[in-house]
């Protein structure tokens, strides 16, 4: 997820979560980031020290109960972590509060961050605001203020992919503006 942030945004710091004093993934991450993209780096155990005063925040946890409690006005989230049935890390209070794009309705109301809050009658449809792909084709406007929170679940969608990468393959085709990207 930084990789492709570090693409089309010029961040200069990350803030990041280690649940267990412990781990050493959180640490091994902080130096690959310094070294890679020569960000200053921040780790810490309380979550809300992460979550807040942030522009973009990425979650990735397996977790089945809400982690995010706390975010700022104008923060935008990719919520990644939620990819199955009774996961969950946004707090249904944030949910209410935002601007929901799901990549996939029907995927995203089964196994997404959505699913937990739905199923528990939380949230309703009618606070999902669209899909990604009515907002990429202009059929719905992306965010509309500095102050909106904003947040993307994605459950990946193989069909968004596969046109990602038609696109860039034509754009490409004959070698002009080729610009070789390392992602991992």
């Amino acid at each position: 997820q930084l990789s492709c942030l570090m693409e089309v945004r010029n961040l200069k710091y990350i803030k990041v979560w280690q649940r267990s004093r412990k781990s050493s993934s959180a640490r091994h991450f902080c130096e690959w980031a310094r070294e890679t993209y020569h960000l200053e780096t921040l780790i810490s155990p309380e979550i809300d020290e992460v979550t807040t005063d942030v522009g973009i925040l990425v979650t990735a946890t397996p977790s089945c109960k809400p982690l995010v409690n706390h975010v700022s006005p104008g923060t935008h989230i990719n919520a990644f972590g939620a990819d199955a049935k009774g996961k969950q890390e946004i707090s249904p209070r944030i949910l209410k509060q935002g601007k929901i794009i799901v990549d996939d309705w029907t995927q995203a109301s089964h196994s997404g961050e959505i699913n937990v809050p739905l199923s528990k009658r939380q949230i309703f449809k009618k606070h999902i605001y669209g899909e990604l792909g009515e907002i990429a084709a202009g059929k719905k406007r992306g965010r509309t203020s500095e102050e909106e929170i904003t947040l993307f679940d994605s459950t990946g969608l193989a069909i968004q992919d596969v046109a990602c990468a038609f696109y860039v393959y034509k754009e490409l085709k004959g070698g002009a503006g080729v610009k070789r990207v390392t992602l991992f």
